[in-house]
């Protein structure tokens, strides 16, 4: 069935759709591998996402459908669920704005020309990054220890094997105080984090999954997968009436050539909400709001729902305002960004996860380049501004 055709179905409602149950197969051997499958859009028929743009909008379907595959033929690229998410058929886009919106189909051919690819490790690996961060005098959560049971070898860094050193490492930071967050040490959109919360001599207590044995938890939990172990941080207290969990602004950067000189064209806050330890806005509650990068105000609060984003004034769970509010030490963030970046500079196009900490600002993370869904999400613009445009092509990609 063509797009077009789809368009001119009838209206099943709600209650005619169905999905079918999930498979042996899709079940996971470990919360990584849980959290990759619960990342997954659900699947809709085409006719879904058709109807539901068309009852927002006012528009024909038939137009939609048209206008969609116009896009995604183009330089955009767009999938039907990211032009149905994104908004892109909002009658008040104009066609050159409609164009602006870029798919994640391109990401990595982009990043591919603006970055030196034989650097990437040097952000992708969490243990290498923070090492490199910490020599290079850069404010970073401290590394804890590495969960990895292979032969790779750590330098200074405490390595748990088995279940007992794992005790020994929970039982020394709980008896202080301290919750001990891990990621995935070569991971993606947060999947697989966890906070351990507490421990006793025969278990550990994991949010959101309750308490285990210590060779459960390595089992099940963590499996084959390599985890960076870091001490829990905590917000700035400006951050109390939003979220209780680690909040990260997300700074992205386009370099000039040699890394002179860094430009911010976005800036996002990303806010987990009362059920999640990681602020990844795929986690169901999670907020995204768009900053200005000049003076860190928000300017819009966003949350997911089936076929796009909801807009907040306040936050939908405690009622604190959250539009028109300006997040602290501001400058230090964007000077952090600012002089973190020439360290990468073979990686022209980059993006970081900055938390603001009642210390400061710490730099959670680095990208090698950076999903374009963010700001797309917060603005419900285009992230392909004339200033991107004109920096993906001095890096040499030429199809936008």
């Amino acid at each position: 069935m063509s797009l077009v055709q789809a368009a001119q179905l009838p209206d099943e409602g709600e209650s005619a759709r169905s999905h079918p149950p999930e498979s042996t197969a899709t079940q996971v051997r470990s919360v990584r591998e849980r959290d990759e499958h619960r990342h997954e859009p659900e699947a809709r028929p085409s006719a879904e996402y058709l109807r539901h743009a068309a009852r927002t909008s006012g528009r024909s379907p038939v137009s939609i459908a048209f206008e969609y595959l116009k896009l995604h033929r183009g330089r955009g690229k767009l999938t039907l669920p990211e032009y149905v998410r994104y908004g892109v058929y909002d009658p008040t886009h104009t066609e050159d704005e409609r164009s602006r919106f870029l798919g994640e189909l391109p990401h990595w051919p982009i990043a591919g020309q603006c970055c030196d690819f034989t650097w990437q490790a040097t952000t992708e690996d969490k243990w290498l990054c923070a090492r490199l961060l910490e020599r290079s005098g850069v404010p970073v959560p401290p590394t804890v220890a590495i969960i990895d049971r292979s032969a790779r070898a750590y330098p200074g860094t405490r390595t748990i094997r088995t279940p007992a050193a794992l005790r020994e490492l929970v039982l020394a930071h709980t008896r202080e105080g301290d919750a001990l967050f891990g990621k995935v040490n070569r991971g993606v959109a947060s999947f697989g984090a966890f906070l351990v919360t507490e421990g006793d001599r025969d278990r550990l207590h994991v949010h959101g999954e309750g308490w285990m044995d210590y060779e459960t938890f390595l089992a099940q939990v963590v499996g084959d997968t390599p985890y960076l172990l870091q001490r829990r941080e905590r917000n700035h207290a400006s951050f109390a009436g939003w979220t209780e969990y680690l909040a990260t602004v997300r700074v992205y950067l386009l370099l000039s050539e040699g890394g002179g000189r860094a430009e911010i064209p976005f800036t996002v806050l990303k806010l987990p909400s009362a059920d999640n330890v990681a602020d990844n806005f795929w986690r169901p509650g999670n907020l995204v709001c768009d900053l200005d990068p000049e003076t860190g105000t928000i300017r819009t609060a966003r949350t997911m729902d089936a076929f796009g984003t909801t807009g907040h004034e306040a936050h939908p769970a405690t009622g604190a305002l959250l539009v028109g509010e300006a997040l602290p030490a501001w400058d230090q963030v964007l000077d952090l960004a600012r002089a973190t970046a020439p360290i990468f500079a073979p990686v022209r196009y980059q993006s970081m996860d900055i938390a603001i900490t009642k210390v400061g600002p710490l730099l959670v993370e680095i990208n090698t380049g950076g999903c374009f869904s963010l700001p797309q999400f917060a603005t419900g613009r285009g992230f392909l501004t004339d200033e991107v445009r004109e920096f993906f092509r001095e890096c040499g990609y030429a199809k936008v």
